[in-house]
């Protein structure tokens, strides 16, 4: 009896299904939204004036007198700044004082060349007739050579004080400094009795023309940027985004930065759009 107790019990153990149970799908959904692209980064860029130029001396200086101040309008040949005439006037006189030296310098050599061809005439005559010898005669002959070197050194001297003197006069004339344009007084960067070298900024005057966008682009990108394209510039100061049309493309790239140059006519300017002012530029 326990022998067919114990096959009923392997029997009933061998037909038990252990595969794991089956997990059916119980209707579960994923929201999938849609991806979005990033806005591609702007350019960096600034407004400009369509004019702009810095009033600047020619040769140093002391400036005497500035005549303008921020803020102020200017027009075209109005006087902006005077540089002091004291210094110059000396430079004029110390520049014709060299000239006349100079001049004094290569009478006196014309007149010893005058002298050492007489000579050497007279030792050629005196060799001819066995007066004198030979050598003594050739050796005039190159004093004459001397001579007129020096003549020559000289005639350099006389012309380069002459030079000297031309640029004292200049220097005199041009201590006037006059606006080239009409326009606005943006900047004053120096004061009366300052001693300025040549080319350094004294004002800055912008045109009363509309402001000017302008902004630097990578090379990849400059291509999409041709004439007529418009763009749109955010300025932190002002709520509205501003927008402008590409007039200027630089054919060249930049060589400090490597990038393109880009300057566009903005289309509606505000009375709070001053030049100075960065944005950010992307294309519309």
């Amino acid at each position: 009896m326990r022998p067919l107790l114990f096959a009923v019990v392997v029997i009933a153990c061998g037909d038990r299904d252990v595969r794991p149970p089956v997990v059916r799908d119980a209707g579960l959904v994923i929201d999938k939204k849609p991806v979005v692209d990033a806005p591609a980064p702007g350019f960096i860029g600034v407004i400009a004036a369509a004019e702009s130029v810095d009033i600047a001396p020619r040769f140093q200086g002391v400036i005497a007198a500035i005549r303008v101040r921020p803020g102020d309008k200017v027009t075209v040949g109005q006087i902006i700044a005077e540089m002091d005439q004291k210094s110059m006037l000396e430079e004029l006189r110390a520049a014709e004082a060299a000239l006349g030296a100079a001049a004094a310098a290569k009478r006196q050599a014309e007149v010893d060349v005058e002298d050492a061809k007489r000579k050497a005439l007279l030792e050629s005559e005196a060799a001819a007739k066995g007066i004198s010898s030979q050598s003594v005669a050739d050796e005039a002959k190159l004093a004459v050579k001397r001579t007129e070197a020096a003549a020559q050194r000289a005639g350099s001297l006389v012309a380069a004080e002459t030079s000297h003197v031309q640029t004292a006069r200049d220097h005199l004339t041009d201590n006037v400094l006059k606006a080239k344009f009409d326009g606005t007084v943006a900047m004053r960067f120096r004061d009366p009795g300052s001693t300025v070298a040549p080319g350094t900024a004294i004002v800055r005057i912008v045109g009363r023309g509309g402001p000017r966008l302008r902004f630097a682009v990578p090379p990849e990108r400059a291509r999409a940027l041709t004439l007529g394209t418009k763009v749109t510039a955010s300025v932190e100061t002002i709520p509205t985004p501003i927008t402008a049309i590409v007039q200027q493309v630089s054919p060249a790239l930049d060589p400090a930065s490597g990038m393109i140059m880009i300057e566009a006519e903005i289309e509606t300017p505000g009375a709070d759009l001053r030049p100075g002012l960065a944005a950010t530029v992307r294309p519309s």
